[in-house]
C-alpha cells in the first residue's frame, strides 16, 4: 500500500504526463510530426526539455503516446455509449453516432491518426489492430444477436462486420481529405469554436472571407446509418435482387 506521500507523487506524475500529452496533441496536429520539435512542446507548457524526456524517450515516443491515448479514448467512448445499448438496431445507431461525434470533438486526432499511418505503419498497425480486434468482435456479436432476434436478416456476419468498419473508416478518411485540405484556419482556433458550439466560422476559400457553415463530420451520421441499416435498394427491388 502506498503512503500518502507516494500517492501524491504518483498523482503529480500522472497529471504532468497528461499535460504533456495534451500539449503535444495540439502541436502535432497543427504542425505535423516532422515539423514539430520538443522545444515547441516545452515552450507551450513553460517547462524545460528534461521534464518531457523524463516521461518520453524522444519525439517519436511522444507522438505514438498521443496516438495511443486518443485510440484509448475512442475505445472508452464506445464502451460508455454503445455497449450498454441492448437492442441490436439501436446499438448500430449508437456506434455510428459515437464514432463520428468522437472525431468531430477531437478533430486534431484525425490529423494525428493519418500521420501515424503515413510515418509509422508498423506502429499504426499494432495499435489499430488491437482496437479493431476489440470492436470487430462486438460488431459481430451484435449482428448475430440481431439475426437471432429477427431484427436483422440472415447475412455473412464476418464480412458484414468488416464492411461496417471499413465504411466508418472510409468516411473519416474522406472527411480528412476535404476538411484538412481546404480549411486554412488555425487548428487551435477551430477547436475552440467547435468547443463553443459555433455553427459558422470564416474560411479563406477563393479569397472569400465570408462566414460559411462549418462542415461537420457528424452531418454524415444519418446517411451512413440509413445506408448500413436500410441499404440502397427499395423494398421491392431488394426482393427482386435476392
Amino acid at each position: 500500500m502506498m503512503t500518502d506521500m507516494e500517492e501524491k507523487k504518483a498523482k503529480l506524475i500522472e497529471r504532468r504526463k497528461e499535460e504533456i500529452l495534451s500539449a503535444a496533441r495540439r502541436i502535432f496536429a497543427k504542425y505535423g510530426y516532422r515539423r514539430t520539435t520538443i522545444d515547441q512542446v516545452t515552450a507551450y507548457l513553460g517547462v524545460g526539455k528534461g521534464t518531457v524526456y523524463r516521461y518520453f524517450n524522444d519525439k517519436k515516443a511522444l507522438f505514438l503516446a498521443v496516438f495511443e491515448q486518443g485510440m484509448g479514448e475512442l475505445r472508452q467512448a464506445i464502451r460508455s455509449n454503445v455497449e450498454p445499448v441492448v437492442n441490436p438496431k439501436d446499438k448500430v445507431c449508437a456506434a455510428i453516432r459515437t464514432y463520428f461525434e468522437f472525431f468531430e470533438t477531437n478533430r486534431g486526432l484525425i490529423e494525428i491518426l493519418m500521420q501515424v499511418r503515413s510515418e509509422f505503419k508498423d506502429d499504426y498497425r499494432r495499435v489499430s489492430l488491437a482496437l479493431y480486434e476489440d470492436y470487430i468482435v462486438k460488431i459481430q456479436q451484435n449482428l448475430r444477436e440481431g439475426i437471432r432476434t429477427g431484427v436483422f436478416r440472415e447475412l455473412d456476419v464476418e464480412r458484414t462486420a468488416d464492411a461496417i468498419s471499413a465504411t466508418l473508416q472510409g468516411v473519416l478518411q474522406g472527411f480528412y481529405i476535404r476538411h484538412f485540405g481546404l480549411e486554412k484556419k488555425n487548428l487551435a482556433e477551430t477547436e475552440k469554436e467547435i468547443a463553443a458550439g459555433a455553427d459558422y466560422v470564416k474560411y479563406e476559400k477563393a479569397g472569400n472571407g465570408a462566414g460559411q457553415r462549418r462542415e461537420l463530420l457528424t452531418d454524415r451520421t444519418g446517411a451512413v446509418t440509413a445506408l448500413l441499416l436500410e441499404g440502397l435498394l427499395k423494398k421491392d427491388s431488394r426482393e427482386a435482387f435476392h
